[in-house]
């Protein structure tokens, strides 16, 4: 529960590989060094769905088109750790057909990062800490 109004919904993505040894997630560095490692993620858009969402927002800072599965994991209220707001966060995982060990993207769509380029690679799920509590559900992915 939350003392802060929940402000903007965000869909969240954890994306793993399709026919790896042994599971992997992809995360990116951003452009800006204090950001810390994360997963993609963002706003959901008036009159869209949260798995809508999950995917444009996976297009747009990835470049990642198609998924073997997308399914639902879990929704919760995150109090902002620097802001007095709070989100109302829709997480997913995502598995994708995906050869690729690392690549940049240059993010598009209409979103503050829009222009940044993201550095991408591939982990074993909470070999890192993600930014901003974005591992709460890194264990539902594991099985």
């Amino acid at each position: 529960m939350t003392d802060r109004p929940v402000t903007e919904d965000k869909a969240y993505a954890y994306i793993t590989r399709s026919g790896a040894q042994f599971r992997q997630l992809l995360v990116f560095e951003h452009a800006n060094e204090d950001a810390g490692v994360q997963v993609p993620k963002g706003t959901i858009e008036d009159g869209e769905d949260p798995r809508e969402a999950v995917v444009r927002e996976v297009r747009e800072e990835s470049g990642l088109t198609e998924f073997d599965s997308i399914r639902p994991l879990s929704t919760d209220v995150w109090n902002h750790h620097e802001k007095p707001k709070a989100y109302r966060r829709h997480f997913f995982h995502l598995v994708a057909n995906v050869e690729r060990d690392e690549w940049r993207h240059t993010v598009t769509g209409s979103g503050e990062d829009n222009g940044v380029v993201y550095s991408y690679f591939w982990v074993p799920p909470g070999a890192c800490s993600l930014a901003r509590d974005m591992d709460d559900y890194i264990e539902r992915i594991l099985d």
